[in-house]
């Protein structure tokens, strides 16, 4: 009698070949047809999940749901990313590094009126979004199914969203554009830190770019979506779960990121966008599958790159008489640190 897990000798084998420089070779203890072992095929595995990723990621559905959590705009290889125009709603003080004007004297703060023009342009740095995943042909040989393989791949793009946020973060934490607010970190319990959280959201609103938090989207760390998330629910929020029951609490579109917490950021809705490259057949993401024969296993790696337009410039007078002018960062972001 065979006992459990008992080993028992290969009888049949089958062959695949990928490439002219790569194959595989699967030892089986009964003699069961290729067309019937798809469940445990790697090749199937990475050939389903790249068609699934290709089938999202570059059609219209991920392009719909991508405009309305940001402002973004898809724009043709080897094009530009488009610049804006906008007025500005307030009067504002703006400080800048000092300049000489004609008369000798140093500049090193000027008024922005209402009614003045914002020219926005993308940051020094772009985004380069680089996920990789390494799937060992040991690990699928067990077999596999379609919801294993459904949430392996909702798993991966969800790491993509909230890496690529964190990065952006991070270039927005450094950008002319964005002006830093140091604040205490809430403290209680999540209804009540999220309370603190929206009050101090509120009261660091940027008057110019923005009259309410609807005009807005908020940059978080994930760290304080649980927290939202039951706040939402003790606010008796109804019909709508995850980022959608945080953004009917806060009355904003809502981004979260993972990595270095930067803290909070305020990016105004009218004058901030991404601007995604697309490729020469249109796509803006690029879906690879590479096999590595020497460690067994596949490589799959999902690329896109982005621009972020949230660099404001703005004409300031240097002159009473207004004849000097020079060109200076305009502040359109608020971060928010937390200590």
């Amino acid at each position: 009698m065979k006992l459990p897990n008992q080993y028992e000798k290969p009888s049949t084998y089958t062959t695949s070949i990928t490439d002219e420089h790569n194959g595989s070779i699967r030892f089986n203890t009964a003699d069961v047809r290729s067309e019937t072992l798809a469940s445990t095929d790697v090749s199937i595995y990475v050939q389903a999940f790249v068609a699934v990723a290709e089938d999202y990621l570059n059609g219209d559905e991920w392009r719909e749901e991508a405009a309305e959590r940001t402002p973004c705009e898809f724009r043709p290889a080897g094009s530009n990313a488009t610049g804006q125009q906008i007025i500005t709603m307030a009067d504002r003080t703006v400080t800048f590094d000092p300049r000489k004007n004609w008369d000798n004297q140093t500049i090193s703060k000027g008024e922005v009126l209402a009614g003045t023009v914002i020219f926005t342009e993308p940051t020094d740095t772009a985004l380069v979004i680089s996920h990789r995943v390494t799937i060992f042909d040991h690990n699928i040989q067990a077999g596999f199914t379609v919801g294993s393989l459904a949430q392996t791949a909702d798993k991966i793009l969800r790491d993509i969203e909230l890496s690529a946020a964190g990065k952006i973060a991070g270039i927005l934490s450094t950008a002319p554009s964005t002006e830093v607010v140091a604040e205490t970190m809430p403290t209680g319990k999540p209804v009540e830190i999220a309370d603190d959280l929206i009050d101090l959201l509120t009261m660091n609103i940027n008057q110019t770019v923005g009259t309410s938090l609807g005009d807005f989207v908020v940059l978080l760390p994930v760290s304080l979506i649980a927290v939202l998330n039951r706040a939402a629910h003790r606010a008796g929020v109804e019909g709508v779960e995850g980022i959608e029951g945080i953004e009917t609490l806060i009355g904003a579109s809502v981004q979260p990121y993972s990595g270095t917490d930067y803290g909070l950021f305020l990016m105004p809705k009218l004058f901030t966008s991404l601007s995604y490259r697309e490729g020469r057949n249109g796509d803006v993401w690029k879906i690879q599958a590479t096999r590595n024969g020497n460690h067994q296993c596949w490589d799959l790696e999902i690329l896109a790159v982005v621009d972020i337009v949230a660099n404001g410039k703005v004409r300031v007078k240097l002159t009473a008489d207004g004849l000097q002018t020079e060109a200076v960062a305009f502040p359109m972001i608020t971060r928010i640190t937390l200590s």
